[in-house]
């Protein structure tokens, strides 16, 4: 792990302008207290999402405090990691606004009004487009030394009404200093897993087929698949690709 302190990002009001300025992350007394929806209730080892609104905006939640003692333990490590990833990663258009940490058990970012892109009927309409703001957005969280690393996730990528895309879930995301040591030797090896994911995409999307280079590059990332420990089962559900 890279023991660099990443840049502090402060938002201006309205740097964002999908959020209000007053957006705030609730304490965990108003999380408790407040009228919350249940989202999504996760897996035994899986944080729940929750939705709550207190006069400014919704916001999602992610929660691990409902958990037991030895996933609370582990969800502390992704609340942190990804508090980081979002504080560094800053306002981004691709990404939905951080609001704040609430807890070492939760945080909250702000609610996207869109779907996921991974099981949209339409995902595949102006695929190019889309595949392409999605490497823009790729670009950037790269450009700050920031690995997604669980991009092939099809539920980690949204599309809005406009056909705008957002990146969500940082959990897993690995920070490495732009310019520093690690990053100098380690960082083109990590984003190979970024990489591979944007060609699932390219697939998913119907963006065009595989050029030489692309194929040769999966076929030279095959043999990381079994060392990719977040989501092995999204290899073996996704072995087939277009020819070139």
């Amino acid at each position: 792990m890279n023991n660099d302190n990443p840049p502090k990002i402060t938002s201006s009001p309205g740097a964002n302008n999908r959020t209000p300025a007053a957006l705030v992350a609730p304490t965990r007394e108003q999380l408790d207290s407040a009228d919350v929806r249940i989202l999504k209730t996760g897996e035994s080892d899986k944080a729940d999402l929750l939705e709550v609104d207190l006069g400014a905006g919704p916001m999602v939640v992610k929660d691990f405090s409902k958990k037991a003692w030895w996933i609370r333990v582990a969800g502390r490590l992704q609340i942190w990691r990804e508090a980081r990833a979002y504080r560094i990663l800053g306002p981004d258009p691709g990404a939905p606004r951080f609001v704040g940490r609430i807890d070492a058990h939760a945080l909250a970012v702000e609610k996207i009004d869109a779907v996921q892109l991974g099981y949209a009927e339409d995902r595949t309409e102006s695929g190019e487009d889309k595949l392409r703001r999605l490497r823009e957005i790729l670009d950037r969280i790269h450009a700050k030394g920031l690995v997604h690393w669980d991009l092939r996730t099809r539920e980690n990528l949204l599309v809005d009404a406009e056909g705008k895309l957002y990146v969500l879930d940082f959990a897993s995301a690995m920070w490495l200093r732009p310019g520093g040591l690690a990053h100098r030797l380690l960082f083109r090896w990590f984003r190979l897993v970024d990489e591979s994911a944007y060609l699932k995409w390219k697939r998913l999307l119907e963006a065009g087929s595989y050029t030489e280079e692309e194929n040769a590059f999966l076929d030279r990332f095959r043999f990381l698949r079994a060392l990719w420990i977040h989501r092995s089962s999204a290899w073996r559900r996704n072995k087939t690709r277009p020819k070139s």
